[in-house]
């Protein structure tokens, strides 16, 4: 099998690339300070171009899709080093490519004091919220409050995450934000990981009606351990009718992780940790799950694609490899028989 580079055509370096929750259409965002969004081709299976746009002031770090049940078009938002977050509508009826094709609908987080690391849509059951996190270390909830209107959004939420402000170092500062996908926790939970720190929040409920936020209160249940570097990258695998959670993570040490979070009567969370994964020898930057949260795949600094799974004695082995560099000893697809 053999792999097809995708040419995006930014002119700097690609920070993000996001599917649409239907995989038929695609977001990137780069250093370039312009979004790139591409329409599947069902006949060719070629990714057209839809629209490009300069949507910030500097390098745009990531991108998020909106579920579609929120709106009848397409919705975005993008964080960037310009300090904001900004909301993007698609309009069918421009012309692809004119630059006119997404409107901004709203920028938030000017609030923060430093760039913007990471911005993710809530799971749709959870309602349309976003969260956002960045160098002064304070995790932010914002909340769209009139359906009618997605114009209007409101700070509901602030989470101090970190006490210090760090300086604005491009990419040597990781910070990232997953929510837990499954419909069925005693309470509403998230993980944001701070350098190489993991802290996982669930929802408590209001002691009194005079609290001085309408939304969420929030409070930390448990840490992601044992991490020696930064986490780059952090995943939370959808339930599928488990009694625990899986959560990754992609680390600066060589380490792919996987935790065990097991739900307490209360709402709290015990974490074990299942596995730790060396394979890449260099650091880790993105992991991922499936649909289904059965295979993770990582991606490090070897240049090569992993895909994980557990077997029937429990344990996590490598089932394929993809490489992915474009040196002439590239061979494809690896896969592993011992799984």
């Amino acid at each position: 099998m053999s792999l097809k580079p995708f040419i995006t055509g930014h002119e700097e370096l690609i920070h993000d690339i996001k599917y649409d929750f239907y995989g038929k259409h695609i977001a990137t965002v780069s250093s370039d300070q312009h979004i790139k969004v591409f329409d599947l081709d069902s006949a060719t299976s070629a990714w057209i171009l839809n629209d490009l746009w300069k949507a910030h002031d500097s390098l745009i770090g990531k991108v998020s899709w909106a579920h579609p049940e929120f709106s009848s078009s397409k919705i975005l938002a993008s964080c960037s080093y310009d300090r904001t977050v900004k909301i993007w509508q698609e309009q069918p009826d421009e012309m692809p490519g004119s630059g006119r094709r997404w409107t901004k609908l709203a920028t938030l987080a000017q609030e923060s004091y430093g760039p913007i690391y990471d911005v993710c849509f809530a799971p749709n059951h959870l309602g349309f919220k976003l969260g956002c996190v960045g160098s002064d270390g304070i995790f932010r909830i914002y909340e769209s409050v009139e359906p009618n209107d997605l114009t209007n959004w409101v700070l509901t939420t602030e989470i101090a995450i970190l006490t210090l402000l760090l300086p604005a170092k491009s990419l040597q500062s990781s910070f990232g934000i997953e929510w837990c996908p499954s419909k069925f926790t005693k309470t509403e939970k998230f993980v944001v990981v701070a350098l190489d720190q993991g802290f996982v929040y669930g929802s408590v409920p209001k002691q009194t009606d005079d609290d001085e936020t309408s939304g969420e209160k929030y409070m930390k249940i448990c840490n992601l351990p044992e991490h020696n570097g930064l986490i780059r990258s952090v995943s939370w695998a959808p339930s599928m009718g488990r009694n625990y959670h899986l959560i990754a993570t992609g680390c600066k040490d060589g380490f792919v992780r996987i935790f065990k979070a097991s739900e307490q009567p209360n709402g709290d969370l015990r974490i074990e940790t299942l596995a730790k994964l060396n394979d890449h020898k260099l650091e880790v930057w993105r992991v991922s799950w499936n649909m289904t949260g059965t295979i993770l795949s990582s991606a490090g600094d070897d240049g090569k694609l992993r895909l994980w799974k557990c077997n029937y004695l429990n344990e996590w082995k490598c089932m394929s490899v993809i490489n992915t560099s474009n040196r002439s000893d590239s061979r494809g697809i690896e896969t592993e028989k011992s799984i």
